[in-house]
């Protein structure tokens, strides 16, 4: 009886570890790191700017461009900062982020510049190589290349054989 006992303790706890590794894993996206004093050139297929408060909406095909960064959508809000340049993405419809040697993709993302933060939400993959990870939000610190992806995070790693 006490064996089964351990074996049910131990078989639970191996359980409620495995729950706690998926919920969150901390990664380092290196490739996606951006020069902050880099121009920004945005290309879509429509621009629609709002005389309230300057604030603009690109619509189809939207490539943004940053450095090395490639951000793609089907629609782009765009919220510039008092003192000019760009404070705010947010990226909506087949959300692509691609480096050189990462990409990313995702539902929608919110690029704070200000803050140097990419979040990326709603069926998140990620390619590092060989390395595929899916997750439901995914979080990169732009500065430091570190990044946290959260919720139902699940890991593909090469086997090392050929």
């Amino acid at each position: 009886m006490r064996h089964i006992l351990l074996l049910i303790t131990l078989l639970l706890s191996t359980v409620c570890g495995a729950f706690a590794v998926s919920a969150q894993t901390a990664l380092s996206l290196d490739g996606f790191q951006s020069d902050p004093e880099a121009s920004v050139e945005i290309l879509a297929d429509r621009l629609t700017v709002s005389q309230t408060n300057g604030a603009a909406r690109f619509e189809g095909n939207v490539v943004i461009a940053q450095g090395d960064m490639r951000l793609s959508a089907d629609m782009v809000d765009v919220t510039y900062l008092e003192a000019g340049g760009i404070g705010h993405l947010s990226a909506s419809g087949s959300v692509l982020l691609v480096s050189p040697t990462e990409s990313a993709q995702a539902d929608s993302a919110d690029y704070d510049l200000s803050g140097r933060e990419l979040r990326m939400r709603g069926a998140v993959l990620l390619n590092q190589g060989p390395v595929s990870l899916s997750a439901d939000l995914l979080t990169i610190d732009l500065d430091t290349g570190g990044a946290v992806m959260e919720g139902r995070v699940r890991t593909v790693l090469p086997s090392g054989s050929k």
